[in-house]
């Protein structure tokens, strides 16, 4: 997998799948206190791996990947909200933009000088 789209999609499909994992099988370190920095982390990888694949093809990468990272973020609080013992929360999407944007700009400094 060296196609860094793979990378991308492959990591979409990933949150995904543990978004379906029922709540009571959730591991119990992952405790609501650390809930928020794991949304931050999983989505600032997802922003990073976005620009990564789409920094030389995309007019304005920045807007169009966050802009992506938010609705994809509530698609999967939505998606979350199906699956028993898991719960939607609007502080997670909040969570899910900050990662993002992190994710993008961390981005924009490794691959300043490629296009």
């Amino acid at each position: 997998m060296k196609e860094p789209k793979n990378h991308f999609y492959f990591y979409l499909v990933l949150i995904l799948i543990g978004s379906s994992i029922p709540g009571d099988t959730v591991p119990s370190f992952v405790g609501l206190t650390w809930d928020k920095l794991l949304h931050v982390i999983e989505y600032g990888i997802m922003g990073f791996l976005g620009y990564r694949a789409y920094h030389t093809e995309i007019k304005s990468p920045i807007y169009s990947l966050i802009i992506f990272g938010v609705l994809f973020g509530a698609l999967d609080e939505t998606w979350q909200s199906f699956i028993p013992g898991r719960f939607s929360s609007h502080y997670d999407i909040i969570a899910d933009l900050i990662g993002v944007i992190c994710g993008v700009f961390a981005g924009t400094l490794i691959y300043k000088d490629s296009k």
